[in-house]
């Protein structure tokens, strides 16, 4: 009996190493497995068979007990046949067999985990792309861009139409800039009510084409980000106006309501 207990133990601690590790920002440690990562968020199961959705700006580390099988998609990349070597500083690392890989997660579109038993690939043709796109056209309307309302609860919108170009780390933004357009940078502090709100406000604005908006977030914690020090940047949430030429005409830091917004529009489009 002693010995069936001591291999049942065993297994368990077994069980336990190969597990998956997911570190949050707070701290907390997620024992589990990776699933994925989909509309812009990893997706985990722990221990106990619960589904865990989280974005990576809230994300410490994962460290698979080995490397995972996956077919990554990134905006200008596409691998395969690949391993999920884990995910770190905003970086996701993999490998190919050949060479170690590192990817800036911004630049993450999808990851499919391809464990034995759970076959899975991107569609990668453009027929297959067609096909899926006449499909969801088919069977899910677009609805038109929802209409401004500033009462009821805020949450953030389900919307993958702003760049994120950082979570955190420091980047040259006039990289990013769309010549033709007037640009809004929004350093994004995702526990503020303002920040939610007014983001989803120049959002709403940007969704009609004949603005001609272009909205850029970066979504910072906390002032020790690397971009907040890299720009100066002391209070959160903050709106930079860039007119059509990529010229910073004006920054919204302490007041940002919609009739601010609608004056630095109008100042950046002269």
């Amino acid at each position: 009996m002693n010995r069936i207990a001591f291999i049942f133990v065993l297994l368990v601690s077994a069980a336990a190493v190969q597990a998956d590790t997911m570190t949050l920002a707070s701290g907390q440690v997620i024992k589990g497995r990776l699933t994925g990562f989909d509309e812009r968020k990893f997706t985990f199961q722990d221990e106990d068979g619960l589904d865990v959705s989280e974005y990576p700006i809230n994300i410490k580390s994962i460290i698979p007990s080995a490397p995972i099988k996956v077919t990554a998609n990134f905006i200008r990349k596409q691998y395969e046949d690949a391993e999920f070597c884990g995910y770190e500083n905003f970086n996701v690392r993999l490998t190919n067999g050949k060479a170690a890989i590192m990817e800036r997660v911004i630049m993450l579109k999808e990851l499919k985990v391809n464990r034995p038993g759970e076959p899975g690939k991107l569609k990668s043709s453009v027929k297959a792309d067609a096909a899926q796109k006449i499909k969801t056209e088919s069977t899910e309307p677009v609805a038109p861009p929802r209409e401004w309302q500033r009462s009821g609860k805020w949450r953030e919108m389900e919307s993958n139409s702003p760049a994120i170009i950082s979570q955190g780390e420091d980047v040259d933004i006039d990289n990013f800039l769309r010549k033709g357009f007037v640009n809004i940078v929004h350093f994004h502090y995702p526990k503020d009510l303002a920040s939610v709100r007014e983001g989803n406000y120049i959002e709403v604005l940007a969704a009609k084409p004949a603005n001609k908006l272009v909205i850029l977030k970066v979504v910072a914690l906390d002032f020790k980000a690397p971009i907040c020090d890299s720009l100066g940047i002391k209070s959160l949430p903050q709106f930079w106006f860039y007119d059509s030429r990529g010229r910073l005409v004006k920054k919204l830091t302490d007041r940002f309501t919609e009739g601010d917004i609608d004056g630095a529009l109008k100042q950046a489009r002269h």
